[in-house]
């Protein structure tokens, strides 16, 4: 009797045992995006481009993404886009189902603005770039302002979100580079505020990317209310080729490197992170997802009636294209330092 009850006790650890070496199948990424919410995290306030870009993405990016999941916007503007790529990077879920289009600024802040930014900019996973465009300054023609050179006769105050934002620090490079009379003033949550602040005649002019200034304000330039005055990347734009490249006003080595360091926002363009630490899986199925979604005709389609154009990059391209931008000397990092901080 006692020799059968501890066969039975035996067996059942035996039992056990083999259970605790079974091995354990690992959720795959469809199970996982089953049923769940990506929140996309917008650094802006609604009504802009980042705002109009995420919002036609949730459409389109679940139908690729294993699972099917919902992508829900989530604004969180603030700092110029420091508060939102702070957020990703120090308080967001590192499991996939959290995701932002981050400022085109993020990695000059990293540099410019490193006492205010909680995030190391090559750790973010990069999913990959909806549109890159230059940015462009254009100022209200009832200023009497016509070209660049009249900027430095006439005092002209910019509209701009915040110190991370190329709204403000783009003027800041122009400031240091040439004898112009700038003022950056700083505080709007986003784009249409700005836009709202020109047509009031509050501010005289603003610094954004030129898809966004001929998608939601073309009347400005069609009529000739606004002029565009200078453009901050490497290559002119095709319908821009009488407005200069930064680069061209630029006339010492240093400012070439400043200003070639400034126009790298460029390559960042309108592109969605994730934080740091996202399974490779779910990383591999996001980058396959976006990269289907931007070749897809109903995505197209709807990009094109917002007025928008679409030059996409992968994420390993945008993920390179920071590291480069990021890949500065010191004596370089601390010159621009001192521009912004000169404003």
């Amino acid at each position: 009797m006692i020799a059968r009850a501890a066969n039975a006790v035996l067996g059942f650890a035996g039992a056990f045992a083999l259970i605790g070496l079974a091995p354990v199948r690992a959720e795959t990424v469809e199970e996982f995006y089953k049923g769940k919410t990506i929140t996309a995290v917008v650094p802006f306030a609604p009504g802009g481009g980042y705002s109009i870009y995420t919002q036609i993405a949730s459409r389109h990016l679940p139908r690729f993404v294993p699972g099917n999941p919902t992508v829900v916007a989530q604004h969180m503007p603030g700092a110029g886009g420091i508060l939102a790529s702070n957020h990703i990077f120090n308080i967001a879920r590192r499991d996939g189902s959290v995701m932002a289009m981050v400022s085109d600024s993020v990695a000059l802040a990293s540099v410019i603005d490193a006492d205010k930014i909680k995030y190391k900019v090559n750790e973010f996973i990069w999913i990959g770039a909806i549109e890159r465009v230059n940015n462009v300054m254009a100022v209200r023609a009832d200023t009497g302002v016509k070209s660049f050179e009249d900027l430095k006769v006439r005092e002209i105050a910019l509209g701009a979100s915040g110190p991370g934002s190329p709204t403000s620090l783009l003027p800041s490079l122009l400031r240091w580079m040439a004898p112009v009379k700038l003022k950056t003033v700083e505080g709007y949550p986003g784009i249409s505020q700005m836009f709202a602040a020109v047509e009031r005649g509050e501010v005289a002019g603003m610094t954004v990317s030129w898809t966004i200034f001929k998608s939601l304000k073309p009347d400005w330039f069609k009529t000739g209310m606004m002029v565009p005055v200078v453009q901050f990347g490497s290559v002119k734009e095709k319908d821009l080729q009488a407005v200069p490249l930064v680069n061209d006003i630029a006339q010492t080595p240093e400012q070439k490197a400043v200003s070639r360091f400034m126009a790298s926002n460029v390559d960042v363009g309108r592109s969605f992170i994730l934080p740091p630490q996202v399974p490779a899986d779910r990383v591999a199925a996001l980058r396959a997802a976006f990269d289907k979604m931007v070749a897809d005709a109903a995505f197209k389609q709807e990009i094109a009636k917002a007025g928008f154009d679409l030059s996409p990059a992968t994420g390993e391209q945008v993920q390179q294209a920071v590291a480069l931008a990021t890949r500065i000397d010191d004596k370089l990092a601390e010159t621009i330092r001192g521009i912004v901080a000169a404003k």
